[in-house]
């Protein structure tokens, strides 16, 4: 089964014994995403396109849900659910099933939260610190927040980056009535709202909201309403998992042929969303600073460097979702085990991505 099969069948929340339809006291639809193929307008005659993992990929169909909740627990380590006791198994996001299932109540860690006039919701997975998670997850919650019109109070991890800081003022939801989470705990609610972007369910679809949600930040975020015919590279830089041995070699080639080598991590959210929103194309290997596709106008091209042993189809998603022009190879990278965080033992193939980035270029528009 291709690696990216496994991963709809892993990331997808299962129903379980106190699943949320059960336990709403009502539900909203609020919208439904269909099927559809990955975009790649243009590019059909490249060569050697069996290097592309995505390039007969299709969405996931998938139903947006906002479920409004009553009595319910949320257990800050596995950021799930409780109702009556029981874990929620479809709030538990890429969780151990064994770690779900022995889930219980901790009365001794418990914290008791207040009623509170307007919305009370969760809008973060336990991964709340990366940033692909934040702008696949809770950016396109907080926008569906923002149209409620509202008083909102969100429940936020206990520690939070600038550019996390910097979203919620976009958005005109900085409170001090919000409830950030601490290390450990438990939380009791008599109400709380939770959208289903939280759980990881549209990550491979094609969100009308989402795209939304992110048009709406670049317009926030004063970014220009054109490209600007500007090539960008994302660097790996810093990040823990997935470093290439030779990623400099191909960086300085990849100037060469006109490419700005960019680091998201040392910008702010603004920076980085009116960058990416003046870009014609962007490259990059998988990981988050690839969430800021979600910035770039419809057309772009983007040309994403997958590793053999993280098949991951969720860039393909975010960018078919957004109009862009995708394309992606994988190369092989040595690891043995299929996993998200592996460095890879082989060099990138640096020629060969070169001559495919200078076939994708001569496929820009012509100024």
């Amino acid at each position: 089964m291709p690696i990216f099969s496994r991963l709809r069948r892993f990331l997808s929340p299962p129903a379980g014994p106190s699943d949320l339809v059960e336990i709403a006291r009502s539900v909203t639809m609020l919208e439904t995403c269909p099927a559809k193929c990955v975009s790649s307008s243009g590019l059909s005659d490249l060569p050697h396109p069996g290097r592309n993992p995505f390039r007969d990929w299709e969405s996931m169909p998938v139903t947006v849900q906002h479920y409004a909740l009553r009595n319910i627990v949320l257990d800050q380590p596995l950021m799930t659910l409780l109702h009556a006791g029981h874990p929620v198994s479809a709030t538990a996001y890429v969780q151990p099933p064994d770690a779900v299932r022995a889930l219980t109540l901790r009365p001794a860690d418990m914290i008791s939260c207040g009623s509170f006039k307007g919305l009370t919701a969760s809008c973060v997975d336990h991964w709340a610190s990366n940033y692909y998670h934040w702008v696949a997850h809770t950016i396109p919650t907080l926008h569906v927040l923002f149209l409620q019109n509202k008083s909102v109070r969100l429940v936020l991890p206990e520690h939070m980056h600038p550019w996390q800081f910097e979203t919620l003022e976009l958005f005109g939801l900085t409170s001090d009535a919000h409830i950030r989470l601490q290390q450990g705990h438990q939380y009791a609610f008599k109400t709380l709202d939770y959208i289903t972007f939280v759980n990881g369910s549209a990550d491979f679809a094609i969100s009308d909201l989402s795209r939304a949600a992110y048009a709406h930040l670049r317009q926030l975020a004063g970014a220009s309403a054109k490209p600007a015919r500007r090539r960008l590279y994302i660097e790996r830089g810093a990040s823990a998992n997935r470093h290439v041995p030779n990623e400099s070699e191909m960086a300085e080639g990849l100037e060469q042929l006109g490419f700005e080598r960019v680091r998201p991590e040392t910008m702010t959210l603004i920076e980085q969303i009116r960058l990416f929103s003046e870009a014609e194309m962007v490259m990059g290997m998988l990981g988050a600073g690839m969430a800021n596709i979600a910035w770039c106008q419809p057309g772009t091209l983007v040309y994403e460097l997958v590793p053999s042993h993280h098949v991951n189809p969720c860039f393909a998603a975010m960018a078919t979702q957004g109009g862009l022009r995708y394309w992606a190879d994988i190369f092989q990278t040595g690891a043995t085990q299929e996993n998200h965080t592996d460095n890879a033992s082989i060099p990138l193939p640096v020629a060969d991505i070169l001559d495919r980035v200078r076939d994708l270029t001569a496929r820009l528009p012509q100024t």
